[in-house]
């Protein structure tokens, strides 16, 4: 257990084993009110993996998670709902409009109908789809999807939202709207924990960094300090240099020399 009352997230050596693969290897991190940490590395990190178990959709091999003290394994539907999920994959229902998709998520945590609506129609200002309440989600543009995805992970008035790759396939303008919401919601005291590819999405939201590879923290530490402690001038030099990057683009050039 924690002893600080202001961490969210407590993660103690972490482990995800699939039979002789282990996708997971002892990862630990916490995370207090109103700060940020980004996981970053290449695909096939595990980094995904992670973060389903901190929310309780991959059950862990070993190792300890705890959201807001309660323990992530022991009750999990108990520490839901204290998260906010922001996946890739935004997992509308095109059956139902943008308003009907926030109140039936609502219910998902047992607000009561018209709570859920009143709730639904406030977080959709913040974000501002106000006047897309009624529309389908096909009448959505890509961004507008996104920012109705981070209204809905906002309905059960999260301690800590999880941003699995936020913003990848938006234009600059809707990502610079999805950060200026995230910005407000550290502001408010949420906790973000987030994955993401973009140097400059890192270097603007997150106040930790971790490098992970093959399962393992490589390193960690102060967004804006750990790339000089490393010999490196940024987020994405250093993350490109502790990677293996400048060896895979040689095997390439080589390959195709």
């Amino acid at each position: 257990m924690s002893n600080f009352e202001d961490v969210v997230l407590t993660v103690d050596n972490l482990v995800k084993q699939y039979g002789n693969f282990s996708a997971v290897k002892d990862i630990s991190m916490h995370l207090r009110k109103g700060k940020s940490l980004a996981i970053i590395g290449p695909n096939g990190a595990g980094k995904s993996t992670t973060l389903k178990m901190i929310y309780a959709t991959t059950v862990i091999t070993a190792g300890h998670v705890e959201i807001n003290g309660i323990d992530v394994e022991t009750d999990p539907r108990e520490a839901k709902r204290h998260i906010g999920v922001v996946m890739q994959d935004d997992l509308l229902d095109t059956s139902l409009n943008v308003v009907e998709n926030m109140v039936a998520h609502a219910i998902l945590f047992d607000i009561p109908w018209k709570l859920a609506k009143k709730k639904a129609e406030g977080l959709l200002k913040f974000v501002g789809l106000s006047n897309y309440k009624n529309k389908e989600i096909h009448e959505l543009s890509g961004g507008m999807r996104r920012r109705l995805v981070l209204a809905r992970a906002l309905v059960n008035n999260p301690e800590l939202i999880i941003l699995d790759e936020p913003t990848t396939g938006l234009d600059i303008q809707s990502r610079h709207v999805f950060w200026n919401k995230l910005e407000q919601l550290k502001k408010n005291g949420v906790a973000l924990l987030i994955t993401s590819h973009y140097g400059e999405e890192i270097e603007r939201l997150a106040d930790d960094v971790m490098i992970i590879n093959h399962g393992k923290m490589i390193v960690s530490g102060q967004t804006r300090l750990l790339p000089a402690q490393q010999g490196y001038k940024s987020i994405e030099e250093m993350y490109l240099g502790l990677t293996g990057y400048t060896k895979e683009r040689e095997e390439i050039e080589q390959t195709f020399s």
